[in-house]
C-alpha cells in the first residue's frame, strides 16, 4: 500500500535536488568560461553534496531519544554543519601560489557560494537559493568588468626585484645614478669594497620594468663585471 506522505516527500527532495543542481549551473558555467581549475562539474558537485548533506540531516535521521526520563530530539543540524568544514579543504585546492601573487581565492569563494545555495535547496529555502545564484553570477560578471574597464586602469603594477653586480670602483658612479633615479623603491642596498677595486652592490628594488627592460639598461655600463637580476619572492 502506497503512503502519500512518503511519496510526497520523496518527489520534494527530487525537486530540492534537481533545483540545486540548475542554480549551481549558473555560477559553475561562469567559472568553466573564464577557464579557471574548478569549472562546471566541481560546482554542481558541490552544490548537489551540500544539499544531500542537508536533506539527509533533515529526513534521514529523524528519531528521539529517551535519557533519563527525557525525550531528546535530535538536532538536525548536526550534519549539515560539517559541509561548511568540508568545502574548506576542496577550495583550498583551488587556491594557487605563483610567487608573490595568489590566484583562486574568487573560485573558492563560489565553491563556497555553492555550499550554501545546496544547503538552502536541501532545507526548502527555495528563495533564498535562487537569488544566492543569481546573486553571484551577477557579482562574478559585473566586478570583473568593473575591474577590466575601471580599476585595472588606475591600478600601478610593480615587480621586485633582487640586483646582484659587481663592478670597477673607479666607474661606478653611473652605477649609482641608475639605482638612485630609475626605481620606484630602494628596500634594500648594500655596497662592498673587495680587494681595493672592485664593488659589489646587493640591491633590492620595485620597478615596473620588466627583467628584459633592466637587462638592457645596465648593459649600457661598460663598468659592470658581473650581473644577476631575478625576481625577488617573499
Amino acid at each position: 500500500m502506497f503512503n502519500i506522505e512518503n511519496i510526497w516527500i520523496d518527489l520534494v527532495i527530487i525537486f530540492r535536488i534537481l533545483l540545486a543542481i540548475v542554480l549551481a549551473f549558473i555560477p559553475g558555467m561562469e567559472r568553466e568560461l573564464t577557464g579557471k581549475f574548478a569549472g562546471l562539474r566541481t560546482h554542481i558537485l558541490v552544490c548537489v553534496g551540500a544539499c544531500v548533506f542537508t536533506i539527509l540531516s533533515l529526513y534521514g535521521f529523524q528519531f528521539s531519544i529517551h535519557a533519563q526520563g527525557v525525550m531528546v530530539q535530535d538536532d538536525p543540524a548536526r550534519i549539515a554543519a560539517q559541509v561548511i568544514t568540508g568545502i574548506g579543504f576542496i577550495g583550498a585546492g583551488t587556491v594557487m601560489r605563483h610567487g608573490t601573487s595568489v590566484s583562486g581565492i574568487t573560485t573558492a569563494a563560489t565553491l563556497w557560494v555553492c555550499a550554501a545555495i545546496g544547503m538552502s535547496c536541501g532545507c526548502g529555502q527555495y528563495v533564498t537559493a535562487i537569488v544566492a545564484s543569481c546573486a553571484t553570477l551577477i557579482v562574478l560578471i559585473s566586478i570583473r568588468a568593473l575591474e577590466k574597464n575601471i580599476l585595472a586602469k588606475k591600478k600601478i603594477s610593480y615587480t621586485v626585484y633582487e640586483i646582484t653586480l659587481s663592478a670597477s670602483m673607479n666607474e661606478c658612479g653611473d652605477i649609482e645614478n641608475i639605482f638612485e633615479n630609475n626605481f620606484h623603491k630602494i628596500f634594500k642596498y648594500n655596497k662592498k669594497l673587495i680587494n681595493h677595486e672592485e664593488l659589489r652592490f646587493g640591491v633590492l628594488v620595485s620597478t615596473k620594468k620588466s627583467l628584459n627592460d633592466l637587462n638592457e639598461m645596465f648593459k649600457a655600463i661598460k663598468c659592470i663585471n658581473s650581473i644577476e637580476i631575478r625576481e625577488h619572492y617573499e
